[in-house]
């Protein structure tokens, strides 16, 4: 996929970076398409991005990523919203409209504004993603994407379930409840709801669900002794798990890494979590 520049620098269309061969007994490390036309945002976002496993390449337009997959197909595409000629939105439409490029993730790079969300959604795109996001919660992101592609690769297990899907929401607020029971009504999602932390380990040595939403409303030392306590719990040491955090949550989100998946925001909001959810169900039920 990489593209050599030519001798004064001109016709640049690609590069790649960290593009180390992993060992041979090890797993393959997801390629990566990232398209920004700033070079300080190439090289800042591939840094982040390379720190996370991945080998990562650049194009700097629209049209050098378009001409890029014409030679190899990465695992997930991030491509900047904002950009001269062909936006992000345009980007997206154009590799939605491709049957050999369809089913690539598409992550747009957003200011994360609600009217941003709503654009990438319309053009496609399977997620967006701050530049200024939370470190935590943008490395989740940026793994649930690379999950995307492997289901989307078929290397990720079996056919997903054609049951209805399931969550179990752990709140102590009935508002948060009643939210996500009639934010995810209309997709056709069961939402079961418990207040506390103890019948929430009570219910799933009952039935196990999809995947769980934990409010970290509880604390942190109250929430951290539970989630280690959920790994013991049979059926549940790899339950997807999505946090529902404040923003003054997302300082200790990092002690959380390794037990979830994804972080959903307070206050909630519909269009958000009917997004979360459902991208998560794509990959948990596979």
């Amino acid at each position: 996929m990489t593209r050599s520049a030519a001798p004064d620098g001109k016709g640049e269309h690609s590069h790649r970076h960290g593009d180390t061969q992993p060992a041979d007994d090890g797993p393959r490390r997801p390629r990566l398409l990232f398209v920004d036309d700033d070079a300080y945002m190439r090289r800042l976002v591939s840094a982040r991005l390379e720190r996370l496993g991945a080998q990562v390449e650049t194009a700097v337009s629209a049209q050098a990523c378009l001409e890029a997959l014409a030679d190899r197909r990465p695992d997930v595409i991030i491509s900047d919203a904002v950009m001269p000629v062909m936006d992000g939105f345009d980007l997206c439409r154009r590799i939605r409209a491709d049957p050999a490029l369809r089913s690539i993730p598409f992550v747009i790079l957003t200011a994360l504004t609600r009217d941003l969300r709503s654009r990438s959604l319309q053009a496609g795109a399977d997620d967006y993603l701050s530049k200024l996001e939370h470190e935590v919660v943008f490395r989740l992101r940026v793994r649930l994407a690379f999950q995307l592609g492997l289901c989307r690769s078929g290397q990720a297990g079996p056919e997903p379930s054609a049951e209805p899907a399931n969550l179990l929401v752990v709140s102590e607020s009935s508002a948060v409840q009643t939210q996500m029971d009639t934010h995810l009504q209309r997709e056709g999602i069961q939402t079961r709801s418990v207040g506390t932390l103890a019948q929430a380990l009570q219910r799933l040595q009952v039935q196990v669900p999809d995947f769980l939403v934990l409010d970290l409303a509880y604390g942190q030392k109250a929430v951290m002794d539970w989630a280690m306590r959920l790994r013991t719990t049979p059926g549940c040491e790899a339950l997807p798990v999505m946090a529902l955090a404040a923003k003054e949550d997302d300082a200790w989100l990092a002690g959380m890494e390794h037990h979830i998946q994804d972080r959903l925001s307070k206050p909630l909001e519909s269009q958000e979590s009917r997004h979360r959810v459902n991208l998560l169900l794509r990959i948990a039920r596979r």
